[in-house]
């Protein structure tokens, strides 16, 4: 049986790896089920995404049911891209941009716009009623990495140079973080599909400095996770690196996390304490489709229960 720890006792942990501080502990297991909630009142994830206190009912009653001690309120799902203004099919989950077509794309950053954009106002919604609550979990929001947004703004007609795309990036993911970190998240991840070129790789590490630099600020940590064929050669200084065994099999050498297979079913056992280890995510978000019971079953086997 694991151990019981109190909701602010691991809010105060992810603190510490914001800061690369604290002792080592047991990691934080938050695998990334966002979108199986809505199989709670059995409806489509792009109904449940919309009403913020729809969505935080059925994250909680996911929570109960895995007995988990952090909840999503947000998954890489086109959100940025849509609130920055391009279209977005809606009919699966998760929603994927569509490109535009016409005139070039003008995109620039309006935090007003990007928190009244319906998904996204919803969310911080969410954030704010599970916020309220003294005892409640690690509030989690997981976005679009720069580097996979920079593409989406490129296949959406953005125009700009590669200076001022990545800027953009950059600009656009601060004011998300901001904007959620203010709400009461406490944890931030970063879902990357690709990896920049060699010749934008500063470029990328700008961006993400953008981003880390507004998250450490409010101590929430800028958790970084690839899912793509390739690693870094090196993971960004400025974000807290998680990769899979496959990526680094070696020790990390400062706090970090580590991103297991979306499918429970590849899941190992859950570590004890460790020097670094501090939370334990997927590399992509859990399939919606999965019944809940299943997940149940993956989660008490990997806890130990």
């Amino acid at each position: 049986m694991s151990e019981i720890i109190s909701g602010a006792t691991w809010r105060k942990r992810m603190q510490d790896l914001a800061r690369n501080s604290g002792r080592p502990h047991r990691p934080l297991f938050a695998p990334l089920a966002f979108a199986v909630a809505a199989q709670i009142e059995a409806i489509e994830p792009t109904r449940m995404v919309l009403d913020g206190t729809r969505l935080r009912k059925n994250v909680l009653e996911l929570r109960h049911v895995l007995r988990a001690d952090a909840v999503f309120c947000a998954a890489p799902s086109a959100m940025e891209i849509e609130a920055l203004g391009a279209p977005v099919d809606h009919s699966h989950w998760p929603p994927r941009p569509t490109g535009m077509t016409g005139a070039p794309a003008a995109f620039s950053v309006d935090p007003q716009k990007l928190s009244n954009h319906p998904r996204v106002a919803a969310s911080l919604d969410s954030v704010r009623q599970l916020a309220s609550e003294a005892s409640g979990p690690v509030i989690i929001a997981a976005f679009t990495g720069p580097a996979t947004l920079v593409g989406e703004l490129r296949a959406a007609g953005c125009v700009l140079d590669e200076d001022a795309a990545w800027d953009l990036a950059g600009q656009a993911l601060a004011a998300f973080v901001r904007l959620y970190a203010e709400a009461g998240v406490n944890v931030s991840q970063f879902h990357e599909k690709v990896l920049p070129d060699t010749d934008c790789e500063d470029r990328w590490k700008g961006s993400l400095g953008t981003v880390g630099n507004v998250a450490r600020f409010h101590r929430v940590p800028p958790v970084l996770i690839v899912d793509a064929d390739t690693a870094p050669a090196s993971w960004p200084a400025q974000a807290i690196p998680c990769p899979t065994w496959e990526q680094h099999p070696a020790s990390v050498a400062r706090a970090h996390g580590r991103a297991w297979a979306a499918d429970p079913g590849a899941w190992p056992a859950l570590p004890g304490d460790g020097p670094g280890e501090r939370l334990i995510t997927t590399n992509a978000e859990i399939a919606p489709q999965i019944p809940i019971a299943e997940l149940k079953r993956h989660v008490e086997r990997v806890r130990g229960d």
